[in-house]
């Protein structure tokens, strides 16, 4: 089912961006030692909140680019490299990134809060360059077809972070002690993995749209999303 594979990758991709240090992360930590788990959701929900206006600008401007094949897979192998490069990056800092959950910060009211989870994001390059190559390239490689299909992909994005940060939320506010220096390298570094296999598979598949539907722009597409037609019958042969 598209829609499942669709929720599915934006699921782990998105761990590339929770699980790294940052501002969010800062703020999450703080917020939550300070007032507990509702600081967790309000922060989140000012994050999820701006991205769904970056998933609907991102779509207003690639919807009609984005059916054609040598585009998509252009735009699938850059998010790709860019995925990859992250997965790797991930893998080998795995034992350098430190987990500090002891940040004392003032409490925020919640709509504070939400505006902060908002905040942090923007003014983090990194957000901006995930969203201009990962973010951009899911979209290529998944090319929603349908309303459901953009949900699965934006639900499926959002729930990483909230799964995320509400495991972090957890720890802060209950002291418990599995989630280790040593627990944490290795979540980052089983993520990492993931990521980059994930990354290698959109490079692939930006190969099948780049060469396959070389023969014309307006190649149809398959159920899957990959070319189809005679175009991609030659490529196979």
């Amino acid at each position: 089912m598209r829609a499942a594979r669709i929720f599915s990758i934006a699921f782990v991709t998105g761990f590339s961006g929770a699980m790294m240090p940052g501002p969010m992360l800062a703020l999450v930590i703080g917020q939550t030692g300070a007032q507990g788990m509702r600081a967790v959701w309000a922060i989140v929900g000012g994050h999820a909140a701006l991205e769904i206006v970056t998933v609907v600008l991102l779509v207003a401007g690639l919807r009609h680019v984005l059916q054609r094949p040598r585009v998509r897979g252009l735009i699938g192998l850059i998010g790709g490299a860019a995925l990859g490069l992250m997965g790797a990056d991930m893998i080998r800092s795995a034992g350098q990134v430190a987990l500090h959950t002891d940040v004392a910060a003032d409490q925020f009211p919640w709509l504070k809060l939400f505006v902060a989870g908002a905040a942090v994001c923007i003014a983090n390059p990194y957000f901006v360059g995930w969203w201009a190559t990962v973010g951009t390239g899911q979209l290529a490689h998944s090319a929603p077809k349908s309303a459901g299909e953009y949900v699965a992909f934006y639900v499926g994005h959002e729930l990483s972070d909230f799964v995320w940060y509400a495991v972090v939320g957890w720890v802060i506010v209950t002291g418990a002690g599995w989630l280790s220096q040593t627990v944490y390298t290795w979540l980052i570094l089983l993520c990492g993995v993931a990521v980059a296999v994930l990354g290698l598979w959109f490079i692939w598949t930006g190969v099948a749209f780049t060469w396959l539907g070389a023969g014309t722009e307006e190649t149809p597409l398959s159920a899957e999303g990959l070319p189809s037609g005679p175009a991609a019958n030659d490529g196979k042969r």
